[in-house]
């Protein structure tokens, strides 16, 4: 039997696709499936959203940053370029941990997806952070690769250097003088998606984001690919999203993977807007430019610009701030508790309001009852905004554990549900208000500073006898640790000295607001500051 000639090209052209074409047919739009695989059950991998909007919005811009745009067909052909690379050029496989050191700009993005179709294991750092820090969560991930924006080599030592390897982004919009977009650019037969590495459990680890824990170093949160996809749609449907949504990144991608926004707005085919790094006059520019319908942030943002000079209301209502508070931590993706909606609350006049949208709200559409337990009994408290308890997480957005930290594991799950070490009450409508935190955990600008990690870095001084971290209220941050600082005896110490030492050894964010010197820190009876 005869094959036509205009069949045979066709056939050709799938199996051996032209070099410097672009994908385009419908079936390289597909992961791989087990040959066995049952067809009521796939495994739940945020990678399908990429590949359905680049079939359904293929033409539509994806990806805005400056003077580049790329549409959805764009993304996935660079994204599976990038991941070719890993593969043929660093020999990334499963379960190898790579690491990501940008701020918001497109490498940041497409990386996100770029690494789990590899089978490896995405770490986000913190651009914050200094090389001592950054040195510690390589080594502690186990990481052999970096994707670094070169706008950080500075924070890159020989030691981190001995650590993995390099791939070098340079934020800028000529591509010739760009190393990623020329690595991008000399990869001429990109794999197709169903050739990529299969994902056999949507319970693999997908990610290991840092955080700060009571013991002042960092623990590896573990994401897995079914959570990670969960929150994403969870995202979708409590943030309503669309492919009308213009969405601008305030929030560092390295921050809880950044919400998941980074799967949640390819879902629906919505545009994002880079921004890689706050400047308020920029915001506004672009809020008006791109009639921004969408960001998230901390209140420090919230309240920059409202008071900013070019505040302006806008000409569309409903572009305007419509804000709704949510709550989580990295051990459950982000957020996982949501506030109330201000249409919800129009029966009450306003002073009513500003209190109801305080509080931090119910659970999302897709996680577990949100519940607040007694430390010591494990009993929920009384709904009554008296009884205090800490906030408890159990379901679909609660991390796998710490990386190589069973003990930690263990502490946190205990009875069966996260303890996330807030404490709070719950008001008869169900909602919850946090009222502290249990540990020592100043929250700063939205990131999170341990005071033990603050301390123990004060006390490396020899002048220095003890030193307590507490947090102060600051109009700005919300809070900014204050460091007590007791010298031993016949020592002398200036603050600009303790401020000097912490700027080596801690991110900015972390650095002691002030410094107070005494004689003695007060105690407890077992000794305990």
């Amino acid at each position: 039997m005869s094959i036509p000639k205009k069949r045979l090209q066709g056939i050709k052209a799938h199996i051996s696709p032209d070099e410097d074409s672009q994908i385009s047919n419908v079936e390289s739009l597909r992961l791989r499936r087990k040959h066995d695989q049952v067809p009521y059950h796939s495994p739940l991998d945020p990678l399908r959203f990429l590949l359905r909007s680049s079939m359904v919005f293929a033409e539509k811009t994806a990806v805005i940053h400056r003077q580049r745009s790329y549409t959805y067909r764009e993304l996935s052909d660079r994204v599976r370029r990038l991941a070719t690379v890993l593969i043929e050029a660093y020999h990334v496989k499963k379960g190898d941990r790579v690491a990501i050191l940008c701020q918001n700009i497109p490498s940041n993005l497409e990386s996100m997806y770029a690494i789990p179709a590899t089978g490896g294991i995405m770490v986000p750092i913190n651009t914050r952070l200094v090389a001592e820090e950054i040195e510690y969560m390589l080594r502690h991930s186990g990481a052999t690769l970096l994707i670094l924006q070169q706008e950080f080599e500075s924070k890159i030592t020989n030691a981190i250097k001995s650590l993995v390897k390099i791939i070098y982004v340079t934020d800028s919009d000529n591509p010739n003088q760009d190393p990623y977009e020329t690595m991008l650019a000399n990869c001429k037969k990109p794999k197709l998606w169903d050739e990529m590495p299969l994902l056999n459990d949507e319970n693999a680890v997908f990610s290991i984001n840092y955080t700060s824990g009571s013991t002042g170093r960092p623990k590896g949160v573990m994401a897995s690919y079914r959570g990670v996809y969960l929150n994403a749609l969870g995202m979708v449907i409590q943030g309503a999203l669309s492919t009308n949504t213009v969405y601008l990144w305030t929030v560092p991608m390295f921050h809880c993977n950044g919400w998941s926004f980074p799967w949640a707005l390819v879902a629906v085919g919505s545009t994002q807007i880079m921004l890689n790094k706050i400047d308020y006059s920029l915001i506004w520019d672009l809020l008006i430019k791109h009639n921004i319908t969408h960001y998230n942030g901390a209140p420090t943002v919230q309240n920059e610009l409202c008071n900013h000079k070019k505040a302006v209301r806008l000409n569309h209502p409903h572009l305007n701030l419509q804000p709704t508070q949510v709550y989580g931590l990295t051990e459950t993706y982000g957020p996982a508790v949501l506030g109330y909606d201000v249409a919800i609350l129009s029966e009450y006049d306003e002073e009513e309001q500003h209190k109801r949208l305080a509080r931090q709200g119910y659970n999302t559409i897709i996680s577990d009852e949100l519940r607040v337990l007694n430390k010591d009994s494990g009993l929920d408290v009384t709904a009554n905004s008296k009884e205090i308890g800490e906030v408890c997480f159990t379901g679909n957005l609660v991390m796998l554990g710490y990386y190589n930290d069973p003990e930690e594991t263990e502490k946190a799950f205990k009875g069966g549900v996260f303890w996330s070490g807030d404490l709070a009450v719950r008001h008869p409508d169900g909602t919850i208000e946090i009222l502290d935190r249990s540990k020592d955990i100043i929250v700063s600008g939205g990131e999170n500073i341990s005071s033990i990690e603050v301390e123990n870095v004060v006390v490396q001084l020899e002048e220095v006898m003890e030193c307590a971290i507490v947090s102060e209220p600051d109009d700005k941050w919300g809070e900014r640790p204050v460091a007590f600082v007791v010298l031993k005896a016949g020592k002398s110490l200036t603050a600009d000295i303790i401020f000097d030492h912490c700027r080596k050894l801690l991110a900015g964010y972390k650095c002691p607001e002030k410094v107070i010197f005494i004689k003695e820190l007060p105690k407890t009876s077992t000794g305990k500051t």
